[in-house]
């Protein structure tokens, strides 16, 4: 009897000392002592497996918490579902231990052999997709929901989703994934009546806040069960970026009254001193709010400041567009005017060869004339035909041919023209110079061609003339017209808009950077005169104006205020606000 007292105390410790050995096998991961374990003990592997430590943790928790996934994939096939289902102290199991730590491969495995996991909730409720979604895992909360999608709209004890809590601490991707599953998640309101919108602008990051509008911007409006609405509560949270991302949708109604009888406004009083509260302020009175006491009043003044506040906004616009395009216009002009300068210069380089090719020709010319010269006697190197009279004036039209070519060759090849505009008159100047000289070689030629052909075949002499003169004649009469014409044609436009800017009074003002006054002072328009680079006031004949006003303002002078810009505001000319004087031109 006492033999058998003492072996049941020796077993039981022999037990004991197995069960450590199994524990500590799994924690460091020994897998073949860990089969060695088991492989004694074959008729309690099931026993084994539902074993806990004192921390309440089974042999699959701790291959779970250490993602030991060898050792867990070996142990996983000597479990069933209720081992797996079995809680630690900590209130969680194996799955939902792995999602929230993160450990995907885990995650696959369980998911695969029994997928019902996805909706195993501990005491609090709270899903494993909770548990993932909310430690910003993305890779396993998309592993989960593409078993079950259904999962997320598990809600907790205190009827948050997922959603309401990755709003909240900005999770940006994790609140796309969220959403691109299931958009109707957004709308899902908690046991405080807190929609995911309500979460998120208790944050900082205005993305979460815009996806979760851009999913569905009708929850902009709700209120919670003390009758806040998103704009209430960043107000409250000192939010100023979040709030002026709210108020740019137009559907918000900024003077929505609470459960406290508070609108937004009545909140930012509240707000510590400082620029956040500064700038809420004055995002909401541009908004139109109101406080509580007013809402429901006629209030002239804050309409008229927010009328002047929209015009400020738009000219502001205005301004940065105008900025913009100048910034285009200036490198769309200085690629003209390195291609007109490049235009320029070739346009020099080829004029310089024709001189050059016609100073050779008339120089040749005079050198191998018809007849050679006289040879012998004291006229030695007399041109033979010298008394001709088709000779003397071929002599004399290559000569001047050959020395207006020099003349042209030498100013382009001594002259660098670095204004653009100067250089533009030169070349005006030569091409007549050459024009010239053509013509002079032409004259040339068909003198010298009386010579050549004598007097018994003057016909050809006279047929080469009545061809080539009315060909040079008409070609230089036609250049000389179109020449002529625009010369003309741009003096009379030019006298046109000095006759029209008599007829009216034009302005001259400087102008504000993108910086606004604040005062209810707002300085009129005008335009960039694009010819001479000043800023006038619009001309009030349309046809020469782009953009002027709708009114007669001619007679109004010195400073004006709002209630005079907003009578006759064009909301869609081109803006520029000016200094606080403007004088007569």
């Amino acid at each position: 009897m006492t033999m058998t007292m003492m072996m049941e105390p020796s077993k039981s410790s022999l037990r004991f000392i197995a069960y450590q050995r199994f524990f500590t096998a799994v924690r460091s991961g020994d897998l073949d002592s860990l089969k060695q374990i088991v492989g004694e003990q074959p008729s309690d592997v099931s026993d084994l497996m539902s074993l806990q430590t004192d921390a309440g943790e089974t042999a699959l928790y701790i291959a779970a918490d250490k993602n030991l996934e060898e050792v867990f994939r070996y142990l996983v096939k000597l479990c069933d579902l209720e081992t797996v289902k079995i809680r630690s102290k900590s209130d969680l199991n194996a799955f939902h231990l792995a999602a929230k730590k993160g450990h995907l491969g885990i995650v696959k495995d369980l998911l695969v052999t029994w997928p019902e996991l996805c909706k195993v909730c501990d005491s609090s409720n709270t899903s494993p997709l909770y548990s993932a979604a909310v430690k910003d895992h993305l890779d396993v909360v998309n592993a989960i929901l593409d078993v079950d999608v259904s999962s997320m709209r598990i809600v907790r004890k205190n009827e948050k989703t997922s959603l309401h809590t990755a709003a909240r601490y900005g999770l940006l991707d994790m609140v796309k994934v969220l959403i691109h599953r299931d958009p109707g998640i957004v709308c899902i309101k908690d046991k405080k009546g807190q929609t995911a919108l309500h979460m998120a602008v208790k944050g900082q990051s205005t993305s979460v806040v815009e996806e979760i509008l851009l999913a569905d911007c009708s929850i902009l409006n709700e209120r919670d069960k003390k009758g806040n609405m998103a704009v209430h509560v960043a107000t409250r949270k000192s939010r100023p970026q979040i709030i002026s991302l709210l108020l740019n949708y137009i559907s918000i109604d900024v003077n929505i009254i609470n459960n406290q009888h508070e609108t937004a406004m009545d909140l930012a009083d509240k707000l510590p001193y400082g620029e956040s509260a500064l700038e809420i302020k004055e995002a909401l009175t541009e908004a139109g709010a109101k406080h509580a006491r007013h809402v429901g009043q006629m209030d002239e003044a804050m309409e008229l400041k927010r009328t002047v506040s929209d015009i400020k906004h738009e000219v502001h616009s205005q301004l940065i567009q105008n900025e913009k395009t100048n910034r285009r216009v200036s490198g769309i002009a200085k690629e003209l005017r390195k291609i007109h300068r490049e235009a320029v210069q070739n346009t020099t380089n080829s004029v310089t060869v024709v001189a050059v090719l016609f100073a050779s020709i008339a120089f040749l010319a005079i050198f191998n004339l018809p007849g050679q010269y006289i040879q012998d006697g004291a006229e030695t190197g007399k041109a033979s035909i010298a008394g001709n009279v088709g000779f003397q004036v071929f002599c004399l039209l290559n000569a001047t041919s050959l020395f207006i070519s020099l003349a042209v060759v030498v100013v382009q090849i001594t002259l660098v023209a670095w204004d653009t505009q100067a250089q533009k008159q030169l070349v005006s100047i030569v091409n007549k110079l050459m024009w010239a000289a053509c013509a002079c070689t032409c004259g040339a030629f068909l003198s010298i061609a009386f010579v050549v052909v004598g007097k018994k075949s003057s016909w050809m002499a006279i047929t080469i003339t009545l061809t080539g003169a009315p060909i040079l004649v008409g070609t230089l009469a036609s250049m000389c017209y179109f020449v002529f014409r625009q010369h003309f044609g741009a003096f009379r436009d030019s006298q046109r808009r000095i006759k029209r800017a008599s007829g009216s009074k034009s302005f001259s003002w400087s102008v504000y950077s993108a910086n606004i006054p604040d005062s209810d002072e707002v300085w009129i328009l005008g335009r960039k005169e694009a010819s001479t680079g000043m800023l006038q006031f619009c001309n009030l004949n349309v046809d020469f104006c782009k953009f002027c006003f709708i009114k007669d303002i001619t007679s109004l002078t010195g400073n004006l205020t709002a209630e005079q810009v907003a009578s006759f505001w064009p909301r869609n000319g081109n803006m520029q606000i000016t200094n606080k004087t403007f004088w007569q031109g």
